[in-house]
C-alpha cells in the first residue's frame, strides 16, 4: 500500500551536509540546533550514510553528542553488515555449487570489489541477480539456506512472476533481506531487460573474494543511474551519487561507460548531470552556486527526504505535509499495475478466490487510511 509521508524542508546547511561525500575537502559542520541534530539523526539512519557523514564531516566539540550517536548508528549497521557478508558468502558458495549462474548487484558488488573500505558503505539487502531459466532453481538453493518469502501470507511459488523483475522480498532468520532477481529493468519500459544479459555474459570474479561474482563496472553503472533515476525516481538519497563518486576515485579519476548501454536506456543525460557535479564538487572546498545548481536539477522532482509517519521527527519540524494517494495520474493505468502487484507479492493466479479476497482487502484497507488522514 502507499504510505503518507512528510515532507522535511532542509535548508542549505544540512544539504551540504549530506551531500559532503562528494567534495574535495572534509566538510566544516556550523552550530546546530536541537532539531538539526534530530534530523541529521533520522536521515542517516533512514538512507544508512553514517559512514559517509563521519568520515565526510568535521565536527567540533559542541557536536560530540551527535558524533557520538553517529558511531552507534555505524556500529550497528555494521555488524548488521557482518551477518550480510556471512549470509552472502552462504549463498555464493551453494549457487556455485550447483553451477548457476549469477552475480551480486549494488551496494554489495561495490564492497566486494573494494571500491569502498570497511565501515563505509552499507546496504538494505542483497541483490542477486540469475537467469530466468534459473529462477526456480535459485529459489530453491535459497530456501535451503533459511530464506523465505518475508510476508508469510506469499504462497511458496515462483509461479506468477511475470510482472516486475525480481520475486516477493526474502528474509532468513538472520533478518538478512535478500531481492532474486531475473531483470534489472521494468517489463513496462523494456520487453528484454538490456542490462541483465551484459551483466551474466561478462559476469567477473570480484576483486577481493574469487567465488564472488559481480557485473561488469560498466553494466554496474548504468544500473546506478537507472535504478536511480528511473526506477525510484530519486527516492533513495544521495547515495548512488557516492557510488558514482567512489567508482571515478577507484579508477583514476576515469569513467568506466559503455554509452551504448547508457543511450539504450535513455539515461546518457543523467548520466552527464551526475558526471559534472562529481567532477566539479571533488574540486572544491565547499559547495559553489554552480554545483548547487547541478544538485537542484538532480534533485528536481525527487521526494527523497520524505520521511514516513512513523518517523521520531518532531512536529516542530514537520514544514508541510501531503497525501500521496497515487503515482501515476491515471486511474486505470494504477488499478492494473494494483492487480499485476498483488498477484506477483501473493503469488497467486487472478482466477484465486485468495486473489480477490486480498485485493479486496487491501483496498479497504488503503481507504480507511485515506479517510481517517482527510478527517484529521
Amino acid at each position: 500500500m502507499q504510505s503518507f509521508f512528510t515532507k522535511i524542508c532542509l535548508e542549505d546547511t544540512l544539504l551540504d551536509l549530506f551531500l559532503s561525500p562528494l567534495l574535495k575537502n572534509k566538510h566544516k559542520v556550523p552550530n546546530l540546533n536541537a532539531e538539526n541534530k534530530k534530523l541529521i539523526l533520522d536521515i542517516s539512519r533512514s538512507f544508512f550514510i553514517s559512514g559517509f557523514i563521519l568520515r565526510s564531516c568535521h565536527f567540533s566539540k559542541r557536536h560530540k553528542d551527535l558524533v557520538e550517536q553517529l558511531k552507534v548508528q555505524r556500529k550497528a549497521q555494521l555488524f548488521k553488515q557482518m551477518t550480510v557478508k556471512n549470509d552472502l558468502n552462504n549463498i555464493a558458495h551453494s549457487l556455485n555449487k550447483k553451477g548457476l549462474k549469477h552475480v551480486f548487484l549494488k551496494g554489495v558488488a561495490l564492497n566486494e570489489d573494494g571500491i569502498y573500505l570497511s565501515g563505509i558503505r552499507f546496504s538494505r539487502d542483497i541483490d542477486l541477480l540469475v537467469r530466468l531459466d534459473s529462477l526456480d532453481e535459485a529459489y530453491d538453493a535459497l530456501k535451503l539456506l533459511g530464506f523465505r518469502y518475508l510476508n508469510s501470507k506469499t504462497r511458496d511459488s515462483t509461479k506468477y512472476h511475470h510482472y516486475g523483475h525480481h520475486l516477493p522480498e526474502m528474509i532468513n532468520e538472520n533478518n538478512t533481506k535478500l531481492e532474486l532477481h531475473w531483470r534489472v529493468t521494468s517489463s513496462n519500459q523494456f520487453k528484454n531487460c538490456p542490462i541483465a544479459d551484459k551483466m551474466l555474459d561478462s559476469m567477473r570474479a570480484s576483486n577481493i573474494h574469487s567465488h564472488i561474482f559481480c557485473p561488469p563496472i560498466e553494466a554496474t553503472i548504468a544500473h546506478i543511474i537507472y535504478h536511480s533515476f528511473v526506477q525510484h525516481r530519486m527516492n533513495l538519497g544521495p547515495i548512488f551519487l557516492f557510488d558514482l563518486a567512489a567508482i571515478f576515485v577507484f579508477f583514476g579519476k576515469k569513467w568506466p561507460v559503455d554509452q551504448d548501454l547508457l543511450k539504450s536506456l535513455g539515461i546518457e543525460k543523467k548520466f552527464e548531470l551526475s558526471k559534472r557535479l562529481i567532477e566539479r564538487a571533488m574540486n572544491e572546498a565547499r559547495f559553489s552556486d554552480q554545483s548547487k545548481l547541478l544538485r537542484e536539477q538532480i534533485f528536481k522532482n525527487s521526494h527523497w527526504l520524505r520521511l514516513s509517519d512513523g518517523s521520531t521527527i518532531s512536529e516542530s519540524s514537520k514544514k508541510t505535509t501531503r497525501i500521496e494517494i497515487f503515482d501515476k495520474p491515471n486511474f486505470l493505468a494504477r488499478l492494473i499495475a494494483r492487480f499485476r502487484n498483488v498477484s506477483a507479492l501473493y503469488q497467486v493466479s487472478y482466477f484465486s478466490p485468495k486473489f480477490w479476497v486480498v485485493l479486496v482487502s487491501d483496498l479497504l484497507s488503503f481507504l480507511k487510511r485515506v479517510m481517517r488522514e482527510f478527517s484529521s
